[in-house]
Formats: C-alpha cells, structure tokens, sequence
C-alpha cells in the first residue's frame, strides 16, 4: 500500500465541537423562546384594560368566549344554567374570588348573567381580566 491509498489520520473529537455547540445554542433558544405557563383550552380575545398588578394570583379562573358560553374549568356551561354550576364548582374550592377572561366579543347579557350567578352563590370579588393597554 501506497501512502496515498491511506486516509490521512483523523482527530476523533475535532468533528464533534461544531455539533457541540449548535445544539446547546437550540437548547438555549428553546428554553427561552418556550411558553412558562399553560395555554387555555379556550381561544379568548381579551379586552384593552388599564394594568392592576394588585391582584394577580386568583384562585378561580372563568373563561367566556364570544358565544357567550361560560368554562368551569374544562367544561362549557350555557350562560342561563350557570349558576347551578357555579355552586357546585366553588363549593368544592371554597371561593369566594374569582376571575373572568371575557372574550371582548361576548354578549353583555352573557357577562350579565355570570356576574348575577356568582353574586347569588356568594362570591365576594369579582376581577375582570384585560389585555395591558398600548
């Protein structure tokens, strides 16, 4: 054999620095770029609100979307059964505070009724969850 028929000696790690660093440069994107927090199972468009850092940790959250149908947790609940639901739904946590994320397209007479319901099943504080406004 020829010293030209053999491959030239080959460093074993030298190849694997470049591989190296683009994946911990993905890690870091992805660790950076990823949701901290979970998406709601609902799409809702929120409202432009003025910002009240006040009252940001709020044990019951409700979702209404633009039909006007109210979430208890992962259930739709029509808007003018809601307040059977909603006793059962806080009676097993024992609130008496809860917030609302309204789609901006729900019915007024939508948002009307919850907050009716929730009055009558002895909720104290009632915080409307907005968009910060620009």
């Amino acid at each position: 054999m020829t010293e030209l028929d053999q491959d030239p000696p080959r460093r074993q790690f030298e190849t694997l620095i470049p591989l190296i660093n683009v994946v911990f440069l993905l890690l870091i994107f992805f660790l950076l770029a990823g949701t901290m927090t979970p998406a709601d199972n609902v799409a809702v468009k929120l409202p432009i609100g003025a910002l009240n850092d006040s009252e940001r940790d709020m044990p019951a959250t409700l979702l209404v979307e633009a039909d006007g149908f109210v979430w208890l947790g992962d259930r739709p609940i029509d808007p003018k059964i809601v307040e059977q639901a909603l006793k059962e739904y806080l009676a097993d946590k024992g609130m008496e505070r809860v917030a609302v994320k309204a789609d901006a397209e729900a019915p007024a007479e939508a948002l009307l009724l919850l907050m009716e319901a929730l009055r009558k099943v002895g909720v104290q504080q009632v915080t409307i969850v907005t968009e910060r406004g620009r």
